[in-house]
């Protein structure tokens, strides 16, 4: 019989964090610097209850506070991922504005 124990309420938000942090990186080809700033909260096209039922991930009622706490911790991701990504995409993205206008 194989134990499945549940994620502890840090590594939810940690996976919320990782998971704004990586679309943050993939937005930055297409989304100046400035346009995250973790004041609208994030959580990948759902609603908060929706995105904290995705990270719990089984049956049952999400930790309390997850709710509010895990589309902050994507939105402070994601704002990661696009500073850190911006400046190397930027370039990248006006290159294909450029060529599109030219083909």
């Amino acid at each position: 019989m194989t134990d499945i124990s549940a994620p502890t309420y840090r590594e939810l938000l940690e996976t919320a964090q990782e998971l704004g942090r990586a679309d943050g990186q993939f937005a930055a080809a297409f989304e100046s610097g400035g346009t995250a700033d973790g004041s609208a909260p994030r959580c990948l096209g759902r609603t908060p209850e929706e995105f904290a039922a995705l990270l719990w991930g089984r049956p049952g009622t999400p930790p309390a506070g997850l709710e509010v706490n895990a589309p902050l911790c994507y939105a402070s991701g994601f704002a990661e991922g696009l500073a850190a990504s911006a400046p190397r995409h930027r370039g990248e993205a006006a290159a294909a504005r450029i060529r599109r206008a030219f083909t």
